[in-house]
């Protein structure tokens, strides 16, 4: 009978200095209105095909699209009323 390798779980532990942050303040650069917070946080681009700067504004354009759809999946979850239609009343 032919064995697999299991994986071990592994327990990998950080220091509080080693947490991340990426955010967005707000219009007055008081608060945070969005942020990305984490431990072994990697950021990577494939650079290999990014090579002008229309590239890199695609690729910009694109991961913020990915962040809107997941604010608007938030947004609708919390039911918030100024992403509803207004009332035809």
């Amino acid at each position: 009978m032919e064995q697999k390798d299991i994986p071990k779980k592994e327990t990998v532990s950080f220091s509080k200095d080693e947490r991340m942050m990426y955010g967005v303040l707000d219009y007055d650069g008081n608060e945070l209105m969005a942020a990305i917070t984490g431990y072994d946080l990697e950021v990577s681009f494939n650079m290999r095909l990014i090579n002008s700067l229309a590239d890199a504004e695609s690729c910009a354009d694109a991961l913020a699209n990915v962040f809107y759809q997941a604010l608007m999946e938030q947004l609708i979850a919390r039911n918030a009323d100024f992403i509803k239609p207004p009332s035809q009343d």
